[in-house]
């Protein structure tokens, strides 16, 4: 599911939607601030057990989210 993009945004069923809706708001203030930590880089202030349940609940639902997961992985290895 894309959604920074207006047109494939239209384009994304109604059910995945409020599935990630609902799935981003369970993570609570305190992991959506850590998912934003990623975002900007911030690597030094992200929780690894913060991270975890980033993956486990929204892994796979959002590109740009797995693709920043990735990212702080391939860090934490190198």
């Amino acid at each position: 599911m894309i959604l920074n993009e207006q047109t494939e945004f239209y384009e994304t069923d109604s059910f995945d939607l409020i599935r990630f809706a609902k799935a981003y708001q369970d993570l609570g203030e305190a992991v959506t601030e850590q998912l934003d930590d990623l975002f900007e880089q911030r690597y030094d202030e992200v929780n690894p057990n913060a991270i975890e349940l980033i993956r486990q609940e929204l892994g796979g639902m959002n590109e740009e989210i797995d693709s920043v997961l990735e990212e702080f992985a391939h860090r934490r290895t190198h």
